[in-house]
C-alpha cells in the first residue's frame, strides 16, 4: 500500500496523496461521507475519482470493509464485511431507532417525498412518536426524548442524518434522512420492526381487556 500512495505521489502530486489519506481517514472515523456537506467536497471526490478507486477499494479491503459508492445521490461509505471488523456499534435502542428512520425514509420513498440526493425530510417530534407507538405495542420500555436526540445526534455523526435548528417554541426540529440509512439498515427495516414488535409482545403479554 506504501508503495500505492508513492505512485500516486509521483504521478498525481503529493497534494492529491496528502487528500487520498484524508479520505480514508475520513471514512474510518465517520464511516460515509456526503457530499452536500460542508467541506466534504475533497474527501467525496477522491473517494469516486477513477484514477483512485484501486487504491481506495484495495485499503478497505485489507481492513475488512466493502466501499459503496452512489454517485446519484452522491455519497459514499464502508461496510464491514465481516462482524468482526470494528465500525460503531449500536446498543440495542440505537438499533431499533436506526430502523425507525430506515423505515420512514423507504416509506416516503415509495410515495416519491423526497428531495434531491434522495433525502427524506421527517421532524423530530414525529419520529419520536413513531417509535414511542412502536415501543409501547411492543410492551417494553421506551427510551426518553433526551435519549433519542442523542442517538440521532450519533447518527449525524457518522452522516446519516442532518439535524435542522431547534426551535424553543415548536420544541422540534427537522430530520433530514439521507440514503445511506438503506445500507446500515437492510432493505427489510420495517419487516424488521415488525419482528421486533411481535418478539417484544411475546415477552410482554398484554393484560386481558387491554387495549394498545
Amino acid at each position: 500500500m506504501l508503495s500505492e500512495f508513492e505512485n500516486i505521489e509521483r504521478s498525481s502530486g503529493a497534494e492529491k496523496a496528502a487528500d487520498l489519506r484524508k479520505a480514508l481517514h475520513f471514512l474510518l472515523r465517520r464511516q460515509f461521507v456526503f457530499a452536500g456537506d460542508p467541506r466534504t467536497g475533497t474527501v467525496y471526490n477522491m473517494l469516486m475519482d477513477g484514477r483512485f478507486r484501486d487504491v481506495v477499494d484495495g485499503f478497505f479491503d485489507s481492513c475488512g470493509y466493502r466501499v459503496h459508492r452512489d454517485p446519484e445521490a452522491q455519497w459514499a461509505g464502508i461496510v464491514a464485511m465481516d462482524e468482526d471488523v470494528p465500525l460503531p456499534r449500536m446498543k440495542l435502542d440505537g438499533t431499533i431507532v436506526m430502523l425507525v428512520l430506515a423505515a420512514n425514509w423507504q416509506q416516503e420513498v415509495n410515495v416519491g417525498a423526497v428531495e434531491d440526493r434522495a433525502v427524506v425530510v421527517a421532524t423530530l417530534n414525529d419520529l419520536f412518536d413513531r417509535y414511542r407507538e412502536m415501543a409501547q405495542h411492543g410492551g417494553g420500555g421506551a427510551i426518553s426524548a433526551a435519549r433519542f436526540r442523542d442517538i440521532l445526534r450519533e447518527a449525524a455523526q457518522r452522516s446519516l442524518v442532518e439535524i435542522g435548528d431547534f426551535d424553543d417554541e415548536q420544541q422540534d426540529c427537522e430530520i433530514r434522512i439521507r440514503p445511506m440509512i438503506k445500507l446500515i439498515s437492510g432493505g427489510d427495516a420495517l419487516q424488521r420492526l415488525e419482528r421486533y414488535v411481535r418478539s417484544e409482545e411475546a415477552r410482554f403479554p398484554q393484560p386481558a381487556g387491554h387495549e394498545a
